[in-house]
């Protein structure tokens, strides 16, 4: 694969250009081209029950000890099977070392909540140590696992790959947690987060990484818990940057993201409707590839976001959407409440500060969305709404700007500056909810809007 090629922010107006060697440059793709075409299928046939049917274990298993291995390689070639286990406490350092696991994993469900087939797994309250390391995984299998409370893995100046399905890089699950620092990761095969939670919570922090995947439905952070990443380069593919299911917490700053399929970030509920999920960018940049992507996209869930000092790039022109609709097991489309009666509309508020955006925000089917810019901020654009009833609602302090795209009619209206200056109308309107509680400072106002719009109640 050729280098990306990207600009980081260091500061929010200063932008330096600098090539970043892709993960994937010392590979042997086609070696591993019938791995990544293997599809994740989570039904019965291959998904299994989601408890415990195997003991965890590998050829270099280390149960309530301290251990080190440096300078070696370490190898398995077996289904269901790790290469090193970490259990009951242990406490191992790895470095300068070589980790290569072979071998299928039975039953998809146990490599997701267990780290079945993993080629490090770190579980009941141990910590491991891995640097200096090279962690290379087929067939399916995660590169690093971290199970249960208490648990913790550091992983740093680590280069990590996979292929196969359910091959993620970093994994953590179980309130399991893991730190990693200078790595660089690449999967090929479908489902394969770079740094990925899951049920019930995984705690990921991640800094200073250059992560790429190819593989449908493998973002660079899953977030099933809690999310942290800090200077990181992350291409995905067929995936967006981001999945989050539920109300989990992620957070950017400093990192520059390109996502290739479906939106930049995907925020969902799998189940019911849940309410607390986050999102926040900081001095960073977000880039959408397809035609119909937005960089942020909400469905079944109440949650908020947050976009400082952040550039976000779409080839759709859509910032945000808000939907009753939610990501499908294969990963690769969205299905609706047509299809799924018990998915509910999203509700979302996103508050700009310090950034310059352009493109529209579309709430579907009974979402809403609240915009609020502040602290210098500029948005280019318009709120639109696609079927159904949908709600937005927008607020703008004294120091901030909006340019009209397009006729907007809004449930809210909110200006710090009450002359309207700071609004460039291009010829177009603005029409407010007359009923809505929140508009009753406006006093059913009918008047022109610099650019020779007008703002208007309906």
């Amino acid at each position: 694969m050729a280098p990306f090629r990207l600009l980081l922010a260091c500061v929010p107006l200063a932008l330096a250009s600098i090539t970043v060697l892709d993960p994937s440059d010392n590979a042997d793709l086609t070696a591993d081209a019938a791995d990544n075409a293997l599809e994740v299928d989570y039904t019965t046939d291959n998904g299994g029950p989601s408890y415990l049917l195997y003991n965890i274990t590998g050829p270099y298993y280390y149960s309530d000890e301290d251990a080190e291995v440096s300078h070696q390689t370490l190898s398995v070639n077996a289904n269901d099977t790790s290469v090193l286990v970490a259990t009951d406490g242990a406490v191992v350092n790895v470095s300068y070392t070589d980790v290569v696991k072979k071998g299928y994993s039975t039953w998809l469900n146990q490599a997701s909540f267990f780290g079945v087939n993993a080629a490090i797994n770190v579980a009941n309250a141990s910590t491991a140590y891995i640097d200096h390391s090279n962690i290379t995984v087929h067939n399916g299998a995660a590169n690093v696992y971290s199970y249960g409370t208490g648990s913790t893995v550091y992983v740093n100046h680590t280069d990590l790959y996979s292929s196969g399905p359910v091959s993620h890089g970093l994994y953590a699950s179980g309130n399991g947690t893991i730190y990693g620092s200078n790595l660089r990761h690449y999967s090929g095969g479908s489902r394969c987060s770079s740094f990925s939670g899951d049920n019930p919570a995984g705690y990921i922090h991640v800094t200073d990484a250059v992560a790429h995947t190819a593989g449908i439905g493998s973002a660079i952070f899953y977030t099933l818990g809690e999310s942290y990443g800090t200077d990181v380069v992350g291409r995905a593919e067929r995936a967006p940057s981001l999945f989050s299911d539920g109300a989990q917490t992620s957070v950017f700053e400093n990192v520059d993201f390109t996502a290739g399929l479906l939106a930049g970030t995907v925020m969902f509920s799998s189940s019911t409707r849940s309410s607390g999920a986050s999102l926040t960018f900081s001095n960073s940049r977000l880039t959408t590839l397809g035609e119909d992507m937005a960089a942020l996209w909400f469905g079944n869930l109440i949650a908020s976001a947050t976009i400082h000092a952040t550039e976000l790039n779409t080839t759709s022109g859509i910032l945000v959407i808000a939907n009753a609709s939610q990501i499908t097991q294969s990963f690769d489309h969205f299905v609706g409440w047509e299809e799924n009666s018990s998915i509910q509309p999203a509700q979302v508020s996103v508050s700009v500060t310090e950034s310059s955006l352009t493109g529209d925000i579309v709430a579907y089917n009974g979402s809403s969305i609240a915009w609020s810019l502040a602290e210098h901020s500029s948005w280019t654009g318009a709120a639109s709404f696609g079927r159904g009833t949908a709600y937005v609602g927008v607020t703008l302090d004294a120091t901030s700007t909006w340019t009209l795209t397009k006729n907007v009619y809004l449930q809210n209206f909110t200006n710090a500056d009450t002359t309207n200056s700071n609004i460039q109308s291009q010829g177009y309107s603005i029409y407010y909810n007359a009923s809505s509680s929140s508009n009753a400072w406006l006093k059913s106002t009918n008047t022109s809007l610099p650019g020779g719009g007008r703002l208007q109640s309906y």
